[in-house]
């Protein structure tokens, strides 16, 4: 069969140049880009219900123009180029193009439409990887027992955090039989432009602020720690602890889960050794309240570090940061696995308190 190509024009009718309103309003290239990495035309596209009917040679698809009454396909998308041109209606340009075009919106208005949509429709996605996870984690008894090896065994708290397993190898073609193209999948991170899951055998911890996923292997020779691709944001379990006189600051989500599980709910996680603004900003909200830190005592010393920066920052909020000192070598996580008790933890925070 022979394909036809087109070439993509950034113009409208009479070839006159699509003047950018971003240019005026100060958007640079590099945003642009950005937004371009961040919300594809064909997955917008596709996230409408746009599909196309055939595919060229040169990175092009095309299918009927969602633009005007299309009695044949006229409508090309360039997937390098990212842009699109109608051959019906002579309208070209890109994303922000489209939107204004689509739903008759200025510039900024066009913004606001893709980013709520981009947030929507990702957070979708991302609900359906976390869920998809979770019900893996139920019929996985290797991954089962990963978690009772590290002292996670309460189920109340494995379902308040969401917690699931990536197996590997099969979130793609779940999420296609729900709809999701793989243009979607990629560009959200879950897996990567090979259509390789981001997470393989590891358990996952779904993070809500961010929709993002936190994935620890189950091979204990594998230590490496998985996040997607986002911002950190702020304290994970801060809307359980906010109300709190006295706050639990740890590093990790398994350290959490030990802590919850042991009953102090009042503990939330920093998702790392740094210590960001946002976090800072939760914890001086203006409440009086005594911090305990109980970060990991790496070999690298980001544990340390990171207990310097905290300590400067809130005592200079007026807040009391009090250090918990484990056992040497010892992180929440670990103590509770090997048997350490909540009455013996309560120990070491009046320890920190003196």
């Amino acid at each position: 069969m022979e394909t036809t190509t087109h070439p993509v024009c950034l113009g409208l009718e009479g070839g006159e140049p699509y003047s950018d309103p971003g240019d005026k309003l100060g958007m640079t290239s590099e945003q642009r880009y950005r937004l371009r990495r961040r919300v594809p035309l064909l997955t917008y596209l596709e996230q409408q219900g746009w599909k196309p009917t055939a595919y060229s040679e040169r990175d092009e698809v095309c299918g009927r123009c969602p633009l005007h009454h299309d009695s044949r396909p006229s409508f090309y998308v360039n997937r390098r180029k990212d842009v699109f041109y109608c051959h019906g209606c002579g309208q070209g340009g890109d994303l922000i193009r489209f939107v204004e075009l689509m739903h008759g919106l200025d510039f900024r208005a066009a913004l606001a439409s893709i980013g709520g949509q981009e947030e929507a429709g990702g957070k979708r996605l991302w609900s359906e990887a976390c869920d998809f996870y979770r019900h893996q984690l139920r019929y996985n008894l290797d991954a089962q027992w990963y978690l009772r090896s590290r002292g996670i065994e309460d189920q109340e708290t494995v379902e308040r955090m969401r917690i699931g397993y990536a197996p590997g190898g099969c979130l793609r073609a779940y999420l296609e039989q729900l709809g999701y193209s793989r243009t979607a999948m990629v560009s959200s991170g879950l897996i990567d432009a090979q259509g390789r899951d981001r997470l393989w055998r590891a358990i996952a911890f779904p993070i809500a602020e961010t929709a993002s996923l936190y994935g620890r292997h189950t091979d204990p020779a594998d230590g490496r720690h998985r996040f997607l691709a986002r911002p950190k944001g702020g304290l994970y379990g801060w809307d359980r602890a906010r109300g709190c006189q006295t706050v639990i600051v740890v590093e990790g989500l398994f350290d959490l889960a030990s802590l919850w599980q042991a009953g102090f709910t009042n503990a939330v996680a920093l998702l790392g050794s740094h210590f960001n603004e946002r976090q800072q900003a939760q914890l001086c909200d203006g409440r009086q309240r005594r911090v305990y830190l109980c970060l990991d005592a790496d070999e690298n010393g980001s544990g340390p570090r990171a207990a310097r920066l905290c300590g400067s920052r809130l005592g200079q909020a007026g807040l009391r940061l009090l250090p918990v000192r484990l056992p040497p070598g010892y992180d929440p996580n670990r103590f509770f696995a090997e048997g350490g008790s909540a009455a013996q933890f309560s120990g070491y925070l009046e320890e920190a308190g003196r």
